[in-house]
């Protein structure tokens, strides 16, 4: 189990780069399409953790929630900006 959960953390701060990669990439480089990528990859790496962290702690389960739900809308806007664009 110690194994799994700094497994757990490395997904967390890799979770963390793409997190600010995205802010990066889309408000300062402004590439929507590799914006769209790499907000793609972080909410595949938020449910893995979501997964993950039901596992461990019911509290840190139900927070990511929200945090997934917002990717998702930042996913629409990001995709409706790539379309109208």
């Amino acid at each position: 189990t110690k194994n799994r959960d700094m497994n757990t953390i490395y997904v967390y701060f890799i979770h963390i780069v793409f997190n600010t990669t995205w802010s990066v990439v889309f408000f300062g480089l402004h590439q929507i399409l590799l914006a769209l990528v790499v907000l793609i990859i972080l909410i595949v790496l938020i449910i893995i953790l979501i997964i993950r962290f039901k596992r461990v702690n019911f509290v840190s389960y139900y927070l990511m929630i929200p945090y997934l739900l917002w990717c998702f809308y930042a996913l629409v806007l990001n995709f409706s900006l790539l379309i109208l664009n």
